[in-house]
Parts: C-alpha cells; structure tokens; sequence
C-alpha cells in the first residue's frame, strides 16, 4: 500500500453459503480524492464496503484502510464517517440533542453538533424531531452525523438512491463542497451513473463482485476506445433521430438544447461532416460541437464487452 493511498484492497473475495457476492476485487482510493463504486444493483458495492468498514471479514484476499486491517478495528472505524443507503436514527430525538450525544461518544465538544448542521444548512432544524424531516434534509442529516468526528474517509453506500432528481443534484453539490471544504476522502457507490460523472475524480466499474476497469473517466474513454462529441442545435430531438441511424454511432442522448454522440474510435471527421448534412435534411441550426468523454453507461457497457469475460 502506497503512503497516499486511503484504501487499498488486494484480491477480495465474499460468499454467502452458495451466492458469490465479492470474487477477487483489487481497489485503491488515493488520499484527498472522490472515487465513485460504479455498477448495478447486486455487483458486490454493498459488500465491498462493508469489508473496508471492518463489519465483513473477506473470506480471501488483504484490505487495508489508513495502512490497517480494519477489520475489527475501532481505532479505523473512529477516521471513518458512513452515509448508508437507508440510514436510521431514533425518530423522536431532536436533530440537535441527538447530535450532541454523538459528539459525547466521539469525545468531541458539543459545539461541533451545532458547526456541522450549520455546515449543511440545517441550522433552522435544531429542534425538530427528527421524524419530522423530509429525505433530503434526512440525508444531510445523515451527513452532519458522518462528519461530527472530522473524518479522513467517508464512504456514501447509494447516497441519492432515495431523492428526488432536485435533492440528488443539491446533495452531490454538497458532497463538492464538503470535498473541497472539509479535505476529505470519499469513495461514493452508486448505480445511478450520470450523477456520479458530476462528482467523481476517477472510478471503478464493478460487475459481478470484480472491478473490470478503474481510472478517471478521460482516461477510460481514451482506453476503452469511447469517442463522443456534444452538438448543440435548435432542434436536438429531430437531429438525434437522424444521428442515430449512422451505421458506426453506438448511443446518442438529449440534453437541453444539445446531443452528445457516442461513436466507434477514429470517427471524429466523418460525424463532423454526417452532422452537418444531416442538419440541412431536417432544418436544424448548429450552434456548436465538441469532444467530450463518453457517458459513464457507455464507459460501462464498453468495459464489459472489452474484458471478454475477465476484469481489467
């Protein structure tokens, strides 16, 4: 494990009696860096969290978090702070008061309750019940508590799995600032894709209990072979019809005024020139066009289909 690595995992395998949930998964998240745990429900994130949380003992393979073993491990646990998916705090305490107890147990002073909710814009609900908070506000809640001990690490399992599209892009939005304010550590698991694009320095892309691609996300497009350009124009639903007939063009998605265009590698000239042909045929302006990094769906579709079968 290198010095600026937060978590650093080698090999990790989990079984449940006869359902394989984590088979040989090797991770590193670097200090000071968001890393998003990208893949689909039931890809092994849940588990591969709880291993680095000390709760699981893999049955195979080393994980280290801070250059420990967590397993087991309360000096760990106490550096790390948890939003889970479905967090649960007592309904009836008051936001404040509840606050103040977990900064007792952390030894803390009880003012940090108070800096953290502030922090996340709750100051006006010191004394609501916490019952009495909707998702979004329970979810920055559940991030005032993960940070009341000033953790090096926080890990999000599906932080936005619950909110509303207006909440999720607040709460990641927050995540941002906290980063940049706080100096934390994240790794974010998710299988809501594009938000995690908004947020995350580098990724890994996990299927079936294996990561199969990580790196930032330029870096994966460049690997995998994923070219993709941004067109604005005045009429994006027309010409993205038109777009997506193009034998060598593997996705096209609407945005606003815009479509961004997933294309086989080596085709930039050719849809430059297709676009603009294709324009005149359905009266549509072009205001402008740009490469970009492909989605993170593309990223992990590409992924997939380029191990043949073995993670890389």
């Amino acid at each position: 494990m290198g010095s600026a690595s937060v978590i650093w995992a080698e090999n990790l395998a989990k079984r449940y009696d006869n359902v394989i949930a984590v088979d040989g998964l090797s991770l590193e998240v670097r200090e000071g860096e968001i890393m998003g745990l990208i893949g689909p429900n039931g890809a092994g994130k849940t588990t591969t969290i709880k291993m680095i949380l000390g709760l699981l003992k893999p049955d195979r393979g080393q994980v280290r978090v801070f250059d420990e073993d967590p397993w087991d491990n309360t000096s760990i646990r106490s550096r790390i702070g948890v939003i889970h998916e479905r967090a649960y705090f007592p309904p009836h305490h008051r936001v404040l008061d509840y606050l103040e107890r977990v900064c007792r147990i952390f030894g803390e002073p009880v003012s940090r309750a108070r800096e953290v909710l502030a922090l996340l814009g709750l100051e006006y609900a010191y004394d609501r019940t916490i019952k009495g908070l909707s998702a979004g506000m329970l979810q920055r809640f559940a991030i005032a508590h993960a940070l009341i001990n000033s953790p090096g690490l926080i890990v999000a399992d599906e932080p936005t799995s619950n909110l509303d599209p207006q909440a999720r892009g607040e709460l990641l939005d927050l995540i941002l600032r906290l980063h940049r304010e706080e100096k934390a550590t994240f790794l974010i698991s998710s299988h809501i894709l594009p938000e995690l694009s908004r947020v995350c320095e580098r990724v890994a892309i996990i299927h079936r209990g294996r990561v199969w691609a990580s790196g930032a996300v330029a870096e994966l497009s460049e690997r995998l072979g994923a070219k993709a350009a941004r067109v604005l124009t005045d009429k994006p639903e027309p010409l993205a019809a038109a777009v997506r007939r193009l034998d060598y063009v593997r996705r096209v998605d609407t945005n606003g005024r815009g479509i961004l265009v997933n294309t086989e590698p080596g085709k930039d000239e050719q849809l430059f020139e297709d676009v603009l042909r294709l324009a005149k045929g359905v009266e549509a302006k072009i205001m402008g066009m740009e490469s970009e990094v492909a989605s993170l769906e593309e990223l992990f579709r590409l992924a997939i289909k380029s191990s043949g079968g073995s993670p890389g």
